[in-house]
């Protein structure tokens, strides 16, 4: 997986120094020079000096190959800033950041972004999002045999009806996000993207959703 890290505070740092024990590919953008010590001596990857709202400095990150983003910046407006043109000019397929002001909150979920609130957890709730795909459930049944989740719609679903993902008795889109508008999808409706889809899933049909997701519609 290649990454794109904005921010190289202690929480960047430490999520740039994880994936890239993990043999990932990791760009790291900080305005601040110093913040290059907060990496290991023998980080692999690359460390650029410069403001992460820079089309150039994201590229020399390699945003334009990258399987995903984190702003983990201090400044939540950057942050959103950058998601947005990461996942909308740069087509990336994970994208996820740091929020500080929970307040916030609901208009980045308008938006389709995913955020993260939580100062302790940041560095583990963003790896565990990165690499699971967003898929961690929002909400619980029952006893947890089925789960409400919400993800972004990849590149080659955009343009597939709606009901091309809903599995009888185990995955039923429920709600689209398009725009910061939520609508209830009709039988003819298409997928776009950057729509967030909510699902009711199935405990046990999770995998298949991430299958779906992750480029497997059988």
């Amino acid at each position: 997986m290649q990454v794109v890290i904005i921010g190289c505070g202690r929480a960047g740092a430490a999520l740039a120094h994880r994936l890239d024990i993990e043999g990932d590919t990791v760009g790291v953008i900080d305005v601040d020079p110093a913040a290059r010590l907060r990496l290991p001596p023998r980080f692999r990857g690359r460390f650029v000096h410069a403001d992460g709202m820079h089309t150039e400095a994201l590229e020399k990150a390699g945003i334009d190959r990258t399987d995903a983003l984190a702003a983990l910046s201090g400044n939540d407006s950057l942050n959103v800033v950058i998601m947005r043109i990461a996942r909308e000019r740069y087509r990336v397929p994970h994208v996820v950041g740091r929020l500080h002001d929970t307040d916030a909150a609901p208009v980045c979920a308008d938006l389709g972004l995913a955020m993260v609130t939580s100062v302790r957890m940041t560095v583990d709730r963003v790896h565990r999002m990165l690499r699971h795909r967003r898929l961690e459930p929002e909400h619980t049944f029952g006893n947890g045999e089925s789960l409400l989740v919400r993800s972004g719609v990849p590149d080659y679903l955009a343009g597939r009806h709606v009901h091309e993902l809903d599995v009888a008795g185990e995955i039923q889109v429920v709600e689209v996000t398009r725009a910061g508008h939520s609508l209830i999808p009709a039988p003819g409706s298409r997928l776009r993207n950057g729509d967030l889809v909510s699902f009711v899933v199935a405990a046990g049909s999770l995998e298949r959703l991430r299958g779906f997701l992750g480029g497997r519609l059988t």
